[in-house]
């Protein structure tokens, strides 16, 4: 049974491509084709995880990789900012822009289609570039280092007129198709690996989501601010933190530096 289902996936997977390149299905309507016959492999081998031998495993999980180039069909913003100049809106959505357009023009990446997964440091460093020229406390970090968490990731907290705010311009490297549907359920040699944050943020708080996509920055009193961080500590099996924990820590890690 396993192998049809792994069949019929990569099938579908080949087609769908096929018809992608030619203009005859959209992103979204490929995903959710793709998650029928993903959620019935992760319900057998759920149901059949003791009987799963390596093999098995191993032509699942290249099936996920022939996704990982492949993104949750996202909206994200590349207008250049407009409104009140002296607004906070307008400076984040300015540093935003810049740093978009550097990643564009300097690194030769599509925004819109690239996962952006070994940019996340280069993001940062225009971040903190144009904060330095605004004037701006920014603090750029690693995810990881500061939380003490198994996530390589860059991101920066910049305060704006006493108010902070996360900006994160390549959030989108956790919505690799490939590691997000949401039954994913697979054991590996020595732990159970589950959907990538993702799926897992579109469950808790979509609107949020988007929004941070969308404007590559969230305000530190969102509740999306709070969703952000507990998704990778729920990732990896780590208590969760409340919301002015997590602000704490970056900014008391950071000003020890």
């Amino acid at each position: 049974m396993i192998e049809e289902y792994i069949s019929k996936a990569n099938l579908a997977i080949d087609e769908g491509f096929k018809k992608l390149e030619k203009g005859q299905i959209d992103k979204k309507a490929y995903y959710h084709v793709l998650e029928e016959y993903f959620n019935k492999i992760y319900a057998y081998v759920k149901e059949n995880e003791t009987d799963i031998d390596a093999n098995t495993l191993a032509k699942i999980h290249s099936l996920e990789n022939c996704l990982n180039d492949f993104i949750i069909p996202l909206k994200i913003n590349l207008e250049a900012p407009s409104g009140d100049e002296n607004s906070d809106t307008y400076l984040l959505q300015t540093i935003v822009y810049f740093t978009r357009k550097q990643l564009h023009v300097k690194n030769k990446v599509n925004i819109n289609v690239d996962s952006l997964k070994k940019y996340d440091e280069q993001a940062n460093k225009y971040v903190k570039d144009m904060c330095d020229r605004l004037g701006l406390l920014c603090y750029s970090f690693n995810v990881g280092q500061v939380f003490d968490i198994p996530k390589n990731h860059n991101i920066s907290l910049v305060k704006v007129n006493n108010k902070f705010y996360l900006i994160d311009c390549t959030y989108q490297q956790f919505f690799l198709l490939g590691q997000n549907f949401k039954e994913r359920y697979l054991k590996s040699a020595s732990h159970i690996v589950k959907c990538e944050i993702g799926a897992r943020i579109f469950f808790r708080n979509k609107k949020g989501a988007i929004t941070l996509l969308e404007q590559g920055f969230i305000s530190a009193l969102d509740k999306m601010f709070e969703d952000y961080f507990i998704t990778m500590f729920d990732q990896v099996g780590k208590e969760p933190l409340a919301s002015d924990d997590y602000l704490n820590l970056i900014i008391n890690r950071k000003k020890k530096k």
